[in-house]
């Protein structure tokens, strides 16, 4: 009789690891060389990424191993616990499936996903996300952007100022700066303020992490989904490790936080995002809308600027000679007067600023999506139900679509047209949509530093690229600056 109990009770453990295996292994054998199997037992691409971390100081040298030795590789078949788990790494793949969106949908009921940000634009789906984006879409346009500088500027000014050889967390000081963007500019708030203890740009940046480590660092976590427990915001205390506990208890600082400038918000000349979203009758309904959205915008367009930001200025250090040649395309430009236009027309600072959005990508990938349906991608069956990603880094650092890959190179700028393979603010309808904002930001702190100071590596930092929420360094003092 125990034999009989142990072997029903083996059943679903032998389900998750063998089920992932089989889909491996028959996409190897149908396609050959174009699919490479990243397969372990239910830790799946996670064993590979930790082991990246571990031995080569990049959780994604998996990726950039196939691409680079197996260049003829068109997928990668990999697994999260039981589920298959599919990335595409050349163009023309990408492509098809982000340009036929409507095939997948973003999840929305992992751990507190459903109180955070599902309702905002990023994880917002049909009819919901095409009004959203008609919206909010006024926002972004060249005259908008445009307007935003000079506030962009006065950041900038006041958040960059450094001692000789100060040691710098320099992605949060640039998330500071977005951040704060974000509120003056878009939700027309002039105070700066703190959540929980400490300023709003750090703590949704250790939100964001947190939330990665919740959802996908926790074996009890992808148990429970398994079983199909996935949202626990609605859950009793005792489901919950104490881990959770505490970003729950954060979440709702930051929720309590954007319901009281909701309850506060007064109507100006100036349209901004509360203006466009506050609806009268003031639902409940309306009223989560406008949280998700705000957490949204925050997210959307602090983090993966900041970390661009602060992983261009990196590179600034690491190649003092093109840092020169920076400066001087610079001499002439008076900060004071720098407009959008101006930004365009500096042929060095694009060609940099391109190279390092190409070789240091924030985005390991998209966010993961879920098949709603079977249908193909190429000659490749995606079932319903299956996860589909890109591999953005792997895919813009190929040797078959860029010379000399690994080398950074602004000449492939000047000299070339831009290649099909450098798509690092993803494409098809549900690209970035704040992409122009992003590159116009990167460009003002860029050109700031450059004509304020000299930017050295800080020598005392061990560069260990990690993915938390974004594609990014463990430790970001990564630089040190000598003022000029």
């Amino acid at each position: 009789m125990l034999f009989w109990i142990l072997i029903i009770l083996s059943l679903p453990l032998l389900w998750i690891i063998l089920y992932p295996l089989c889909i491996c292994y028959f996409y190897k054998f149908k396609y050959g060389s174009k699919v490479y199997v990243v397969y372990f037992p239910l830790l799946g691409q996670f064993k590979y990424r930790m082991d990246g971390v571990k031995f080569q100081k990049d959780v994604i040298h998996f990726k950039r191993n196939v691409a680079y030795n197996h260049p003829e590789v068109e997928l990668i078949v990999t697994h999260i616990f039981s589920r298959p788990y599919f990335i595409f790494i050349k163009p023309e793949k990408v492509k098809q499936m982000l340009y036929n969106y409507a095939n997948y949908k973003k999840r929305t009921d992992e751990i507190f996903r459903d109180i955070i940000a599902c309702q905002g634009l990023v994880y917002a789906e049909g009819q919901q996300w095409k009004d959203q984006k008609r919206e909010l879409s006024n926002f972004f346009t060249f005259e908008q952007l445009s307007s935003k500088i000079p506030v962009i500027k006065m950041l900038i000014q006041e958040t960059l100022q450094y001692k000789e050889n100060q040691r710098v967390n320099i992605i949060k000081q640039c998330a500071r700066i977005a951040q704060r963007t974000m509120q003056i500019c878009f939700f027309n708030q002039t105070k700066d303020e703190e959540i929980n203890g400490q300023h709003l740009s750090e703590e949704f940046q250790d939100l964001s992490k947190y939330f990665i480590y919740v959802t996908y660092g926790s074996l009890i976590h992808q148990m429970r989904c398994f079983f199909g427990i996935k949202s626990l915001s609605t859950m009793k205390s005792y489901f919950m490790t104490a881990n959770e506990k505490r970003f729950l208890q954060r979440v709702y600082g930051v929720r309590n936080y954007i319901n009281n400038l909701i309850n506060n918000h007064q109507k100006g000349s100036e349209k901004d995002v509360f203006t466009i979203l506050l609806r009268e009758p003031l639902t409940d309904e309306v009223r989560e809308q406008i949280i998700h959205q705000y957490i949204t915008f925050v997210f959307a367009g602090m983090d993966t600027t900041s970390h661009q930001a602060g992983m261009s200025i990196y590179m600034l250090g690491k190649h003092p000679q093109i840092q020169q040649r920076l400066r001087e395309e610079l001499t002439k430009v008076n900060f004071e007067e720098i407009d959008q236009r101006l930004i365009n027309s500096l042929p060095l600072l694009n060609a940099f600023v391109n190279e390092c959005l190409r070789t240091q990508t924030p985005s390991d990938g998209i966010i993961p999506r879920l098949a709603v349906k079977d249908h193909y991608v190429g000659q490749y069956l995606i079932k319903k139900d299956w996860y589909v990603d890109v591999g953005l880094q792997p895919m813009m650092t190929h040797p078959q679509y860029f010379e000399n890959h690994l080398d950074f190179n602004l000449e492939r700028w000047l000299n070339q047209s831009e290649s099909e393979a450098f798509l690092p603010f993803s494409y098809g309808p549900r690209n970035c949509l704040g992409q122009h904002l992003a590159k116009i930001e990167i460009k003002l702190i860029l050109i700031f530093i450059i004509k304020t100071y000299k930017v050295i590596l800080d020598d005392q930092t061990d560069l260990v690229m990690e993915c938390n929420f974004l594609y990014a360094p463990s430790d970001d003092r990564l630089v040190k600056f000598i003022r000029i």
